[in-house]
């Protein structure tokens, strides 16, 4: 009842908040509801009538398809699809961070109760199993907004996508939606989308492509290399070239004297894959790739958070744990399940695993991180 609550007055006051898609009458649209399944299928010609059914039926979270399609209320196979923003996802659970172990926790799908570690079942039951949560801190938000940056650098200068038509969001949770809008990118099909991805994720360079050349018939050395007639200066290339300290000149003894040092061809060939990863962008590929996905529409609740998904206008001084934040500030009791430590709407709590009073929108948070149970 708490969360249905205060999502509800969320939309009442924040209504302003909801962004309008592009082409909304082509949109298809999506909900779940408090502990119910999801509806889909939905269409709506205005941000209005979506509001109305957000404060008439208060869903957990609101959906809205990246693509546009003729009819948008059809079964999938009816739709026809006209086109589709391209969208990335960048997750905090894809950067492996090493943070990550000091604030996740481990809560059971039977019985709820909350552990420190990881077990292959719940020691409180026996029978639960474990699912982590976390509770991202400044490291992780450095760590996401650096990553962020990175593939908006590499869609702007490799791909040449203007910056006005790349649009940064806040998940709402623990990650970044980057919305492409250009009217060259909307009509690529899954395949096409797939070579995007397998481009910024650095997948399977050749070391020809740089020049390194595996000898036909070896004698001493297994190699030879013959820099491209385009240069170093562009794309991966460059960014390949940096690494090794490759220059300008283009010094072909220098590059001989690199691939020899690394083994020769294979062995070269293999440092080449371990410095693209590096080097790549880390985004969930399949969200890209899908053509016909639904995504968390802007200025709509996250349930596993209570925090908003906001557009980031200034990437570099945005902090999800204040500016995503909006719910009320009355204070609630909740009963906490483990000690915890966090930093919400500029204000600190260190909490016992007991009963207390916290304002709303940390109560709620907890609450959608499972590491609280309202009273």
């Amino acid at each position: 009842m708490l969360l249905r609550n205060a999502f509800r007055e969320y939309y009442f006051r924040y209504s302003k908040t909801l962004e309008t898609p592009e082409h909304i009458d082509q949109r298809e649209f999506g909900y779940m509801q408090f502990g119910a399944g999801m509806i889909r299928h939905l269409s709506f010609r205005n941000i209005g009538e979506l509001l109305a059914i957000l404060i008439k039926e208060v869903p957990s979270d609101v959906y809205c398809s990246n693509a546009y399609y003729r009819f948008p209320t059809y079964t999938m196979q009816e739709k026809q699809w006209i086109g589709a923003d391209l969208i990335f996802d960048i997750d905090a659970k894809d950067l492996h961070l090493p943070c990550e172990s000091t604030h996740s926790y481990f809560v059971c799908t039977n019985c709820g109760e909350v552990q420190d570690s990881k077990f292959e079942l719940c020691p409180s039951c026996d029978t639960g199993k474990l699912t982590q949560t976390l509770l991202p801190c400044n490291k992780c938000n450095y760590a996401l907004k650096k990553e962020v940056k990175h593939l908006v650098d590499l869609l702007m200068n490799d791909l040449g996508i203007k910056e006005k038509s790349i649009h940064i969001y806040f998940s709402g949770n623990n990650g970044y939606h980057i919305h492409v809008l250009d009217d060259e990118f909307y009509r690529l099909d899954s395949h096409a989308r797939s070579d995007i991805v397998g481009y910024i994720m650095g997948n399977d360079i050749m070391a020809e492509s740089i020049g390194v050349r595996k000898a036909s018939s070896p004698s001493v050395v297994d190699f030879s290399v013959k820099f491209p007639k385009s240069g170093m200066i562009y794309g991966w290339r460059q960014r390949i070239a940096r690494k090794l300290g490759i220059d300008r000149s283009l010094s072909i003894s220098k590059m001989d004297k690199i691939v020899q040092q690394k083994g020769g061809y294979s062995g070269f060939k293999s440092e080449l894959h371990k410095m693209a990863k590096e080097m790549s962008v880390r985004i969930d590929p399949l969200v890209t790739m899908d053509v016909h996905r639904v995504f968390r529409m802007a200025g709509t609740l996250n349930s596993k958070s209570g925090l908003t998904k906001v557009l980031c206008k200034e990437i570099e001084s945005f902090d999800p744990l204040t500016d995503a934040c909006f719910l009320m500030d009355k204070e609630v009791n909740v009963n906490v399940k483990s000690p915890i430590k966090l930093k919400l709407k500029g204000q600190s709590f260190s909490l016992k695993k007991q009963t207390t009073k916290l304002p709303a929108y940390a109560a709620i948070y907890l609450i959608c991180k499972r590491l609280a149970q309202a009273i």
